[in-house]
């Protein structure tokens, strides 16, 4: 059976590959399991200086939850559960004691979105594409991404993205602040990856160490005022007959 996330560890760095290449990606529940156990399994290794994400393939980041595991999801208990088991591995990822970068090699929709907001920077290939689509199908956010994107890019835009939900574009995520670089080809943002590689090789562990113990808990001062009203809303919408109408069209389609 091929491995659902695929790991190594090179000269400091850790890198994390979602290897669900036919399903876009998709975060079943076996690859947020995975990613949980792996980051928390790695966390406390003394010589990372760097943590990097991707999608396998050319076309998908990450397309989301896996829609096919998340429809027999209703009941109340069971939302909150698997809103908290999401959470809780992007939480590894905001609270990681090294940075997380994002390679947002293509697609990057929805929860997808949200992974890639957890991570400390973000950079994309100019064929990518990003959306907080979750208003599309009828919810707001569960893992914290309306958290993330407001300390990004302020809550009047935060707003308008969530509320909007469309896919932007490489370029249209950069001037929102939601990405920090594009470069052109894939070929050219592996090589701008080596290269952010590369510093961070070069830059003593104890400062990199030392500021992202200050960003990380920025982050968690934030979420800690506001997860439970995300969670609250998420709640709500996701069990709302408008959520399922939504769905219903999607899967007839």
């Amino acid at each position: 059976m091929t491995e659902s996330v695929k790991l190594e560890i090179q000269d400091s760095v850790l890198e994390l590959v979602i290897n669900r290449e036919e399903a876009g990606n998709a975060l079943s529940n076996e690859i947020i399991a995975t990613m949980n156990e792996l980051l928390m399994e790695h966390r406390d290794r003394s010589d990372l200086k760097c943590v990097c994400i991707k999608g396998s393939g050319e076309k998908f980041f990450v397309a989301g939850g896996d829609l096919k595991e998340l429809i027999s999801v209703k009941e109340d208990n069971e939302t909150e559960a698997m809103a908290m088991n999401g959470r809780a591995m992007l939480d590894q990822i905001r609270y990681f004691p090294v940075p997380v970068i994002a390679n947002i090699n293509g697609y990057a929709l929805g929860g997808g979105a949200e992974l890639a907001m957890a991570c400390d920077y973000r950079i994309a290939c100019q064929n990518a594409k990003f959306g907080f689509i979750h208003s599309s199908l009828g919810i707001t956010t569960a893992w914290g991404g309306i958290i993330d994107l407001i300390d990004s890019v302020g809550s009047s835009k935060a707003l308008s993205i969530l509320i909007e939900g469309k896919m932007m574009n490489a370029e249209e995520t950069f001037a929102h602040g939601i990405i920090q670089e594009v470069e052109k080809t894939q070929e050219a943002l592996e090589a701008r990856i080596d290269a952010l590689k590369n510093t961070y090789r070069s830059t003593p562990i104890h400062v990199i160490r030392g500021i992202k113990a200050v960003t990380s808990q920025h982050k968690r001062s934030i979420h800690d005022q506001l997860k439970k009203v995300e969670l609250n809303s998420f709640k709500r919408t996701w069990m709302s007959e408008a959520h399922w109408e939504k769905v219903d069209e999607l899967l007839s389609k």
